[in-house]
């Protein structure tokens, strides 16, 4: 059974709900029930329901549309030309499916269906009927065009302009004096093998001046054809772009202000951590934004931010204290569910319905009980019955994940559990008290491991008394661990109702280090030349963090960000000074990449294509040299990286065994475990990675690639290879008279010469053959 996990994140924001929603309408087979025109459908009036209490209740009203559903249906086949034989299987007319729902929008959402023999496919598309701008439509499969590989046919800047001239037809409420291109979008020619496309991201300009939340979306195929587009516009009433706060004195501000910390981070590659570093960083209150109207710095949550930063408070150690099992066992599901009905009251109507184990998605070694309790009889959240959910460590018994509803969001839950008479609700003081009892039965080493972010005031109060909420930061060696907080909630009487424990990294790898070499105020002084701030429009609130509901506002700010978006997120290293990649950034083609050692060289033109994407790289000296001999392993590492660049994220949920003769510690040993997952290699062969890779070890390596290894064997008395002079030598004919029939490996002098190394040089002309075969073969390549 699938892991739940990702429905139980779906507390962080109501808007990846409603977005996982739409894209199930995209998969195969969604709605391949549905069979009926456009013409034959009735109209349905729905406003966002389902979005809870605290959502905006606008109501649609389709006397008030000036777009009819044939006007819209006629766009959009227009538009998309692909569309022609698609039928629709549903039409409603809403306030549409963003959220916080724009107030101002009528929305029709058109449901599409295409069939293929006995296979039906579903998506959407959305039309405003106010204005007749096409609001959003993805297309998928099987609207992918059949050519659309490298090389495409059209180049980013040709793309870009027929993105800007799509977005003009679509949307013709929009000028294009009001787009603003995000320079820092990636260029999403992610793999050399695969469909090309170009995605495009524009901010919307109102009174001349950006906002973090209206923004288009538009994705062309390497054809120039247009298969995605999506208009966020959140109809908010925007205040006057005339600042009382001139941006002399918002940056004096933020100067004042900023401020940074010493940090243990993680550093990601791959997917996973990899590694930790001792570094400085900024801190989070330091790179909210600025009111332009007030001077005021404003949090996440709206408000204005306190004057005093948050103080991280010691955990006094409980009487009862998290005791991990030993046992050296697997937890039963009967001990999972002991473990959460000691720190948490399952609701008693509710009874286990389900549960599963799995691996950790961050952690592989990891195995987790994901346990869910239910009763049918509920309704709760849109339609759902009330769940109950929670994650357990199978290993020590840790709960990870508590839920008390799972299908609604904190602010949502008004009714109590039902106490017993005469039971009273917590102050202030004495909620404090209870969380800190509880974080030490919950967390391992809470004590010793975290402290309590105290926020000062009332911060911890939720809403109409509804709760508390607290916050508890990792530390490790006295220092506080970045992207690892702890977050707990009770109802009114003390009883938990949330709790969240995922730190996403392995802290085995974290050791101690020295003392810092770079001080605070050397790092201030580098920290300071990385941030800009911008005049902007801000949408504040709409969604749900720590636990609370922020009703949306929009709000004229001066906006922090990176000096230079093309760079990813860095910590500055406080022993060496340099600047560290925390993540690892996937897709992002380099179109400056080079080496020194390529320039003049036969396979120039190959070489520099496989750096563009990625799939080598130059050393510290610049150089990849083209004409090294590379081993098996290499050429495995080259094709999974030119087919799919996150591969290795495919190893992240398996436990790491020894697959092909390679161990798990070898730095090829997820492009390996992905080539076999493919069937481009047998999971029983043995490779030695330090074997150097032959000619003919090649031609049978591709013959899988190609999944052509039957017509391989058919080929086997083929006179290609026969007519060799060494043929006697080749063990596998068929394979060698593949490659050499298809162009991609040739002779020399009447020979094949089968044991002959391969080079750097040589793979990438015939990984770049092999690119140029797509749309040529009767399967893809490199995608199966």
């Amino acid at each position: 059974m699938k892991n739940d996990r990702n429905q139980f994140i779906h507390q962080t924001t109501k808007a990846a709900l409603i977005t996982t929603v739409a894209l199930a309408l995209m998969l195969p087979g969604g709605l391949a029930a549905a069979d009926a025109s456009y013409s034959s459908q009735s109209i349905v009036v729905s406003a966002s329901a389902g979005l809870g209490a605290a959502a905006a209740t606008a109501t649609a009203d389709p006397a008030k549309a000036k777009v009819t559903q044939e006007q819209a249906v006629a766009k959009l086949r227009e538009l998309f030309p692909a569309l022609k034989d698609a039928k629709i299987s549903n039409a409603q007319i809403g306030t549409g499916n963003s959220y916080p729902p724009n107030p101002n929008q009528l929305v029709w959402n058109i449901q599409w269906e295409y069939q293929i023999g006995s296979t039906g496919y579903g998506f959407s598309s959305e039309v405003d009927a106010i204005t007749g701008d096409v609001i959003s439509t993805y297309l998928y499969f099987p609207f992918m065009q059949a050519d659309n590989y490298y090389p495409p046919k059209v180049s980013r800047a040709e793309a870009l302009e027929k993105a800007r001239s799509f977005i003009a037809a679509a949307a013709p409420s929009l000028k294009n004096s009001e787009l603003e291109l995000e320079e820092n979008t990636w260029m999403n020619e992610s793999a050399l093998f695969g469909p090309v496309q170009y995605s495009f991201s524009f901010m919307l300009l109102t009174n001349g001046l950006p906002s973090n939340s209206d923004s288009v979306r538009v994705t062309v195929d390497g054809n120039g054809n247009i298969i995605q587009f999506n208009k966020s516009f959140f109809g908010r009433e925007y205040p006057s772009a005339k600042p009382a706060v001139s941006k002399e004195q918002a940056e004096k501000k933020f100067k004042e202000g900023f401020d940074i910390g010493l940090y243990y981070t993680p550093v990601y590659k791959k997917g996973v951590v990899d590694s930790w570093v001792l570094g400085w960083r900024a801190q989070e209150e330091a790179l909210y934004t600025i009111d332009a109207q007030t001077g005021k710095r404003i949090d996440y949550e709206g408000k204005e931010a306190a004057p005093t930063p948050v103080v991280y408070e010691a955990i006094p150690t409980g009487k009862e204290v998290f005791q991990p099992v030993n046992t050296g066992k697997e937890l039963t599901v009967e001990e999972a569910v002991k473990r959460v009905k000691q720190v948490a009251t399952i609701p008693a109507n509710r009874k286990l319905v389900w549960q599963t184990l799995n691996s950790n998605y961050q952690n592989g070694k990891q195995k987790v009980w994901s346990l869910g309790w239910s009763d049918t009889a509920e309704a709760a959240y849109s339609g759902m019955q009330g769940r109950t959910y929670a994650e357990v460590n199978a290993t020590t018994g840790e709960v990870i994940q508590f839920q008390i509803e799972q299908y609604a969001n904190p602010a949502d839950i008004k009714t109590q559990q039902p106490v017993a008479a005469g039971t009273k609700k917590l102050s202030q003081a004495e909620a404090k008290k209870q969380a800190i009892q509880l974080i030490n039965r919950l967390y391992n080493g809470a004590g010793s491991n975290l402290k309590l972010a105290e926020h000062g005031g009332t911060w911890s109060v939720l809403p109409e008394g509804n709760g508390y909420r607290y916050q508890f930061i990792r530390y490790f060696d006295g220092i506080p661990v970045s992207n690892n907080i702890v977050s707990l909630e009770l109802d009114s009487y003390g009883r938990l109702r949330t709790y969240t424990n995922y730190g996403f990294a392995d802290f085995a790898l974290i050791t101690k280090q020295p003392a810092p070499v770079v001080t605070k105020e050397e790092a201030l002084q580098k920290y300071l030349n990385t941030y800009i701030l911008k005049l902007q429009y801000n949408l504040i609130g709409g969604s749900y963090g720590m636990n609370m509901y922020v009703e949306p506002k929009v709000k004229l700010v001066y906006m922090p960000q990176p000096a230079d978006t093309s760079k990813p997120y860095e910590v500055l290293n406080a022993q060496t000074g340099n600047w560290v990649s925390v993540y690892e950034m996937y897709g992002q083609v380099n179109t400056s990449a080079s080496a020194v050692d390529v320039k003049g060289h036969a396979a120039e033109q190959q070489l520099t294509e496989l750096l563009k994407y990625g799939v080598i790289t130059p050393d510290a000296d610049g150089k990849v040299y083209p004409d090294q001999e590379i081993t098996v392993v290499e050429w495995i590492n080259y094709i999974a990286k030119a087919s799919t660049p996150y591969f290795s994220q495919y190893s992240n949920m398996q436990d790491r065994k020894t697959i092909a003769g390679v161990s798990a510690d070898s730095p090829y040993y997820d492009a390996v475990n992905f080539a076999v997952s493919r069937s481009w290699l047998d999971k029983d062969a043995v490779i030695k990675p330090e074997d150097k890779l032959t000619r003919e070890e090649l031609a049978v390596l591709v013959s899988s690639f190609l999944k052509y290894s039957k017509l391989a064997a058919f080929l086997g008395n083929d006179n290609t290879v026969t007519s060799f002079s060494d043929s006697a030598s080749i063990t596998n004919k068929g394979a060698v008279a593949l490659v050499v029939r298809l162009g991609l490996l040739q002779g020399e002098n009447g020979k094949f010469n089968p044991q002959q190394h391969i080079t750097k040089a040589q793979a990438a002309s015939v990984i770049m053959k092999l690119v140029e075969l797509q749309g040529k073969t009767d399967q893809p390549i490199g995608q199966q």
